[in-house]
């Protein structure tokens, strides 16, 4: 029998699961769904049914939420991903910690990968659709149903965990993926993987970063691939001081490794970086030994203590859009903001992945307030080339979810689409899919597709074309 959840601030609010599953084939619309919109928006977050012990967001049960949009009607579906660990708790009623194993040989503790959470990103790649996250597998999902199908369907054979964060190249339909803390829990070995289109592991190598950290993204260019690695390290030792085993040591130092595609992992170089913490990367691109990426910079790791066991100052939990240069001979690297406002999520047109982009669109808070939770109510699309940027508010005190591009059709030019996502409505405690025009967002919503219920909180999604 599912019992209360515990009184936590990451369990109230928006913040809380909902504790259904349900399906509509016909939501109510404010607007006009455009006629050439066909094809499936998903969305993943943590939504667990049990709670046993202390509780951390990014460990709750994933589930998932699918618009399904086709002839100017949208559909709704959510279920939870029906791993291992979920169906036993189903099966137990109570709340299970991960799996873990201690190796008798080493001592050292190893993580189950096909026994996890599934709740940080979904997405489409050939005829797959995979819930991620950092510790696990990817775990296969049906794209209509969402009925949960399992791990070993997708990359099978791959080398530890599949993070969040795999790229696709647009040109060859390969995926790129990695993994961090390969060989066993606070190692400083990590993965590199390609996934070919039909979901078939082509290389899945194993190499040593300068230490062991979490490492949630990373990103390709034509001639590149990019592993920055900031501090935010994995000491065991912490738990018994604080609690945790991750926490931001500035004086770990930053490192940016270089690999060039098609490479023996051997030969990836590790240059010294400006100490920061970044979570997601918008895109990268390559001019000869010239790289360009961007990202949202914070001055430390939010959401984490310190080294100390402090907690992050609020100033220093706000992430801002930044611009760096890298050049690859010479490890030079340069950096500067540009986009002055408290931002995540950032996303672009994914046809120009790996190559120079124009257009990027981000989850972002011109209003702040402490206590807030790192909530997002506007919904932003910045020009790179030019700095102009528009914004859709969707009211302070609501949310706003990462913004998804999708184009219009396969022969527009590069942002001439749509921006979907996801909002709640504090004061009515549901939420909503909005649909706006991303060349412009400041307009507001072309259509509003609303639900009954709220959408707590998740982290990221993607756009299936039927």
């Amino acid at each position: 029998m599912a019992a209360p959840l515990p009184n936590h601030p990451q369990l109230r609010g928006n913040y809380g699961p909902i504790n259904f599953e349900a399906s509509c084939d016909d939501l109510v619309i404010e607007g006009n769904v455009p006629a050439d919109l066909s094809g499936s928006l998903y969305r993943i977050g943590p939504n667990p049914k049990f709670v046993e012990g202390t509780y951390h967001w990014f460990f709750g049960t994933g589930m998932i939420h699918a618009f399904h949009v086709d002839q100017g009607k949208v559909g709704y579906v959510n279920r939870w991903v029906r791993t291992p660990k979920f169906e036993k708790e189903i099966e137990l009623g109570r709340g299970l910690n991960l799996e873990i194993n201690i190796n008798k040989e080493t001592g050292q503790i190893e993580s189950n990968r096909r026994n996890g959470v599934a709740n940080t990103h979904i997405m489409a790649h050939g005829d797959h659709l995979v819930a991620l996250e950092e510790g696990s597998h990817p775990f296969s999902v049906a794209p209509q149903s969402l009925e949960s199908e399992g791990y070993g369907h997708y990359a099978d054979g791959i080398k530890g965990a599949m993070t969040a964060h795999p790229k696709i190249d647009p040109e060859t339909g390969e995926l790129h993926g990695f993994g961090y803390m390969t060989d066993h829990f606070g190692s400083k070995t990590m993965t590199y993987h390609v996934i070919d289109r039909n979901g078939q592991m082509l290389r899945s190598d194993v190499f040593e970063a300068p230490y062991a950290a979490m490492v949630h993204d990373f990103m390709i260019t034509r001639d590149y691939v990019i592993f920055p690695l900031f501090p935010l390290t994995c000491d065991l030792d912490r738990v018994a001081k604080f609690g945790f085993p991750f926490a931001f040591d500035r004086s770990a130092g930053a490192y940016i490794g270089v690999l060039k595609r098609g490479a023996p992992v051997s030969s990836i170089r590790w240059l010294e970086a400006p100490v920061c913490y970044v979570f997601h990367y918008l895109n990268a691109w390559n001019e000869g030994s010239k790289v360009t990426f961007d990202s949202v910079d914070f001055p430390v790791a939010p959401n984490f203590p310190n080294a100390d066991g402090s907690i992050p100052a609020h100033a220093d939990a706000q992430g801002k859009l930044t611009r760096w240069t890298l050049d690859v001979d010479t490890g030079a690297i340069d950096r500067y903001q540009t986009l002055d406002v408290a931002s995540e999520f950032p996303r672009i047109d994914n046809r120009f992945a790996a190559s120079r982009h124009r257009h990027g669109y981000i989850a972002a808070a011109s209003q702040r307030a402490k206590g807030d939770g790192g909530l997002f109510h506007e919904i932003t699309h910045i020009d790179c080339d030019t700095g102009d940027v528009s914004t859709w508010d969707a009211g302070f005190g609501n949310g706003v979810s990462e913004p998804v591009f999708v184009e219009k059709n396969s022969g527009a030019k590069e942002g001439e689409g749509w921006l979907l996502a996801t909002v709640y409505d504090s004061q009515k405690s549901t939420s909503s899919l909005v649909i706006l025009n991303a060349q412009a967002v400041g307009d507001g919503p072309v259509a509003v597709a609303m639900l009954d219920h709220r959408i707590p909180y998740g982290f990221h999604g993607s756009w299936r074309n039927n």
